[in-house]
């Protein structure tokens, strides 16, 4: 049997209908798509370990940082679909949010990659929205998605919808609260717990 890596949940993510309803919906700043790959492993992955479609050792490895859990494979993997010519960038709207900057400047000391554009002395950096490109959408479509119960599709689209609707401070309330050991090297952790928003409820 078939399955699953942790590049082909970043696909699957990327694919799953969001807030649109629409199937391959973007997903705003790589931030974003941790905290996504995070509670797919803490919330969502037992619907795929009952069918041993995804294993423990093939999702990414979490640590607590400066802006909560994060991996360097999700890093890792999102940039080999790109280079692979599965996932695309776009311009965004949306602003770096205060304390994301820190994944921001890891992101560039691991990959030596720049993210971002001098000003005034200074760096400033600009969130990018991921999207399937018509090769991935296409992977997906063929290879992936059948591989999926419907119970299986519908936590994932419940998972993307969560997660597009809602600020990615609301994002981080609920992680911080919900995973404390997540939180307890974040910068902004006593700030972020002050805010009144949160996800009110996670069904999957």
């Amino acid at each position: 049997m078939s399955k699953i890596t942790g590049k082909d949940l970043i696909l699957l993510l990327l694919y799953a209908p969001g807030k649109t309803g629409e199937y391959a919906e973007k997903i705003e700043g790589r931030t974003r798509l941790q905290k996504m790959v995070f509670l797919f492993e803490k919330e969502v992955y037992p619907k795929f370990k009952q069918n041993k479609l995804i294993t423990e050792e093939d999702l990414p490895r979490f640590i607590p940082y400066d802006y909560g859990p994060f991996s360097k494979q999700v890093y890792d993997d999102l940039e080999f679909l790109i280079g692979l010519g599965f996932v695309e960038t776009e311009a965004t709207s949306e602003q770096v949010e205060q304390g994301e900057e820190a994944e921001y400047w890891l992101w560039e000391e691991m990959t030596g990659l720049e993210d971002g554009s001098a000003l005034d002395g200074g760096i400033v950096f600009e969130k990018k929205a991921y999207v399937l490109s018509k090769i991935g959408r296409d992977f997906v479509e063929k290879k992936l998605w059948p591989m999926l119960s419907e119970n299986q599709k519908q936590a994932l689209a419940q998972l993307k919808l969560n997660c597009t609707k809602a600020s990615l401070r609301t994002i981080l309330r609920y992680v911080y609260e919900k995973y404390p050991e997540t939180a307890k090297n974040s910068k902004i952790k006593e700030e972020i717990l002050r805010d009144e928003a949160s996800i009110s409820v996670y069904q999957y």
